[in-house]
């Protein structure tokens, strides 16, 4: 046998102790705390369950190596860093103090600065926020002591080479929020082919010092970003419930189902109902119902079934409102009639009436078809002189 090696029975003999006491504990995890490979382990064990009488040798460092672990040394899930930990509390708050006066560090640099890793760092101060128990190694606890004492801390983080001023880019996001009816950040991402978290975080980072930087990747996505498409629509500050309720109404008169009416807005038929039945808005109900109207409004819809519906609840079909009447909640819908009662025509009310139609691109057979007027009719009131129009009109038909 080589002088550098000995025999690799005892050594797995104390390996499969440590693995009959911690039996929660992957073999790499033993690996890992002695410094050697885990598949220089695996291996090891592999041979002695296959050769238990094999003369299977291990170097010296690697035996002396796993000997030296004791169960106390491993990692245990309520200590958090496990082995020779201490309570993380006193280090962790010295932690959170200097996040809070010094705006310009990060977890990651004081990570960094301790030796440890983010995560590790970030799970232990999430921990001892929440009041909950944690330990951590005592060498890390030490190290984190020592910032701003014997360890002077991180400077200024200088900004790297691939990113670049993040205010035009915080700036143009909070400009769409302020011009889009459902702009939050994710969607804004979406639309401009990032990751959103990419997004959230420069944007978080950028409050708590205006002196990190975006990359410059993502910084010209979404700076490229002008217009948002559907469900986001241009806020308009005039539109009211009243008038949200009325396009909802209008493109049933038109024959448009619920359904076809949440598909074209991006959002679901119990969202619409919900509010037809509160009259409550939201901006994701604005934008829904806004983008909805653009699409169907202005062509007829296959159902039946929903202008029947509409028409028997006297709801105003799209052409009886334009943009400066509809969120009116004192405007009366143009072009209806009661079914079943003349309407008390003069050539003033025709006149009013034909012209609305004609600016919504309508002939005037279309126009008297809708408006229930024979063509003889309406040549006997556009030759008989003008007087004062009546326009006591009621809901639609």
């Amino acid at each position: 046998m080589r002088t550098d090696r000995v025999d690799a029975r005892p050594v797995m003999d104390h390996v499969q102790g440590l693995i009959a006491q911690r039996p929660d504990l992957p073999v790499a995890v033993i690996a890992r705390k002695a410094g050697i490979a885990a598949s220089t382990l695996k291996s090891l064990m592999c041979d002695a369950q296959r050769r238990p009488d094999s003369a299977r040798t291990v170097s010296r460092a690697t035996a002396a190596r796993l000997l030296a672990i004791v169960p106390a040394d491993l990692p245990h899930r309520d200590r958090g860093y496990g082995g020779r930990s201490t309570d993380a509390t006193p280090a962790l708050r010295h932690v959170r103090k200097l996040l809070t006066t010094h705006p310009h560090l990060s977890q990651a640099a004081l990570a960094r600065a301790a030796g440890m890793s983010l995560t590790t760092l970030a799970a232990a101060l999430h921990d001892v926020d929440a009041g909950r128990p944690r330990r951590i190694q005592a060498a890390a606890a030490d190290r984190l002591l020592a910032l701003g004492g014997r360890t002077p801390l991180p400077g200024h983080a200088t900004r790297r080479s691939d990113t670049v001023d993040a205010q035009p880019v915080v700036s143009h996001v909070r400009a769409l929020q302020v011009r889009y009816d459902r702009a939050s950040t994710t969607f804004i991402a979406k639309a401009a082919g990032v990751n959103a978290s990419t997004l959230a975080s420069a944007m978080i980072d950028h409050e708590r010092d205006t002196r990190r930087g975006i990359n410059k990747h993502v910084a010209r996505r979404v700076l490229a970003v002008r217009e948002l498409p559907p469900p986001a629509f241009p806020r308009r500050a005039h539109v009211t419930e009243i008038g949200l309720l009325r396009r909802l109404q209008g493109m049933c008169a038109a024959g448009w189902t619920l359904t076809a009416i949440a598909t074209a807005g991006s959002t679901t038929v119990k969202t619409l109902t919900d509010f037809m039945r509160t009259y409550t808005s939201t901006p994701a109900v604005r934008g829904a119902v806004l983008t909805a109207w653009a699409h169907l409004s202005h062509r007829p819809g296959p159902s039946a079934q929903a202008r029947r519906r509409a028409a028997g609840k006297t709801w105003a079909p799209p052409l009886a409102w334009d943009e400066h009447s509809i969120d009116n909640p004192d405007a009366k819908p143009s072009g209806t009639r009661i079914p079943g009662l003349p309407q008390r025509w003069n050539p003033s009310l025709l006149q009013h009436e034909l012209a609305f139609f004609t600016h919504h691109g309508l002939s005037q057979p279309e126009c008297l078809r809708r408006l229930g007027l024979s063509t003889g009719r309406a040549r006997q009131l556009l030759t008989t002189p003008p007087s004062a129009p009546d326009l006591h009109r009621t809901s639609a038909a």
